[in-house]
């Protein structure tokens, strides 16, 4: 009997070797492939190869094996390295009328949901040391791969493909004009959107990602937004006591994700909508009686919280400008008695109204008995319920209710002082012909 072979080489690189052969457990015509420059896979029997590549160094990868419970994609590479694609058997589904497409959203498996441990005190390995080892695992979350078959190119990518296009046929490249230019600069840049939404149709969360050809893929940790003020700066060093910049989980249900385009100023649809559910893992000690009471509970509290953070914001802000204020007063041509006056007044109304949100910061220091501060209370209950998987305690729903209570009141003394004094005195100090200072519109100049 003879047998008879196939070439599965192909468009596999020319040079280097192939060090490696892995065939799916399930699907035979899915094969990996590990050589020297990284790991490729095949989903019609080695007919084509495509270049894993996302995350991945261009690399000898020395050895494969896949991990079938969870179907990893766990690789070994001729530096030491150790690398894990989680659950590749999306690529299963990406068969060749997928590759001619132009956009493909594949399949999502079901994502566990739970809360991390922190049996050291902090985060991962706290301050264990370098020698402590602990891997990483998978946390809670969804992961979404897609399919872009070629480049979503802007505007300025496209011209510079051109001019090395004209370079290349030995032609002249001529400087773009004004027109061009300018639009390369104020062109919205493309992206792709994420869209998630329960089975009710409302929107849980959005992601983005840079348009990138091949087979890519975002996660989602399976958690609402955060409500706290946006901060665009960014830390240098990692702060283990910072708290983490994340919404509260979402329910255990059925999910639904959808990929759009923002390019050209309007959201197109990709492909979608994908459904997976989010399971919970069932080790809860008490568990919640009903998921939607919990989760309303926590929106709200969250809601709570980035107010909180808000009017943080909008004190040091009106702190910061009245600094400015005494400044400028002092270097303008008046007498400084009235305006001084003002501003000593406004200091002493927001200062009680930080007492209020904060607690008595002298006394604190003299050690002398005060009830828990606004800021505290709403803080407590949103840290405690955010990261909890039982149903809201009668403490914290009492607290909730005290809290939001006093701090509307707070809120209407701050936008009280801010309409009837610090509005007032940042136009009465420009007529008088201060120097700029925040937030204030310089008068207009008469000729």
């Amino acid at each position: 009997m003879g047998f008879s072979w196939i070439k599965i080489s192909n468009n596999l690189p020319e040079r280097g070797s192939v060090y490696a052969l892995e065939e799916d457990h399930v699907d035979a015509d899915l094969i990996f492939a590990g050589t020297e420059f990284g790991v490729f896979f095949s989903n019609n029997g080695g007919n084509e190869w495509k270049h894993l590549k996302a995350g991945m160094p261009t690399i000898a990868v020395r050895d494969i094996a896949i991990q079938e419970r969870e179907n990893d994609l766990v690789l070994g590479t001729f530096g030491r390295g150790f690398f894990i694609l989680d659950d590749y058997s999306v690529l299963r589904d990406l068969k060749e009328p997928d590759l001619s497409s132009d956009y493909k959203l594949l399949s999502v498996r079901d994502a566990k949901i739970f809360e991390f441990s922190t049996p050291y005190g902090l985060p991962g390995k706290a301050f264990q040391g370098d020698d402590f080892y602990q891997g990483e695992n998978l946390g809670p979350e969804a992961i979404f791969s897609y399919y872009i078959k070629d480049k979503v190119e802007a505007l300025e990518d496209q011209r510079k493909e051109k001019e090395r296009e004209l370079v290349k046929e030995d032609k002249d490249v001529k400087y773009p004009t004004y027109e061009a230019l300018t639009s390369e600069i104020t062109e919205e840049k493309p992206m792709i959107y994420f869209v998630i939404t329960d089975d009710q149709g409302n929107i849980i969360r959005k992601l983005d990602s840079s348009p990138k050809e091949g087979v890519q893929r975002i996660s989602w940790d399976l958690r609402y937004a955060s409500k706290d003020p946006i901060n665009l700066s960014t830390s240098s060093f990692y702060n283990p006591f910072a708290g983490r910049d994340e919404g509260h989980a979402v329910a255990p249900g059925k999910y639904r994700v959808n990929m759009y385009l923002w390019k050209d100023g309007s959201m197109k649809v990709l492909d979608g909508p994908v459904e997976f559910e989010v399971k919970s893992l069932n080790i809860y000690s008490l568990p919640p009686d009903n998921y939607e009471v919990m989760e309303a509970f926590k929106k709200e509290v969250a809601k709570l919280q980035g107010a909180m953070g808000g009017t943080r914001q909008i004190i040091s802000d009106i702190n910061n400008e009245l600094k400015h204020i005494r400044k400028a007063i002092s270097l303008t041509e008046v007498e400084e008695l009235s305006f001084l006056t003002r501003v000593i007044s406004l200091e002493n109304d927001l200062r009680a109204i930080q007492n209020k949100l904060y607690g008595d910061g002298v006394a604190s220091q003299l050690d002398i008995p005060k009830p828990p501060s606004i800021a505290s209370m709403i803080g407590d209950i949103n840290y405690e319920s955010k990261y909890s998987t039982s149903k809201p305690t009668k403490t914290h729903q009492d607290l909730y209710v005290r809290a939001k209570k006093d701090f509307t009141l707070i809120l209407v003394e701050l936008n009280d002082l801010i309409k009837n004094k610090l509005e007032p005195l940042r136009l009465d100090i420009q007529k008088a012909g201060a120097p700029y200072t925040p937030n204030a519109l310089p008068e207009m100049i008469r000729y």
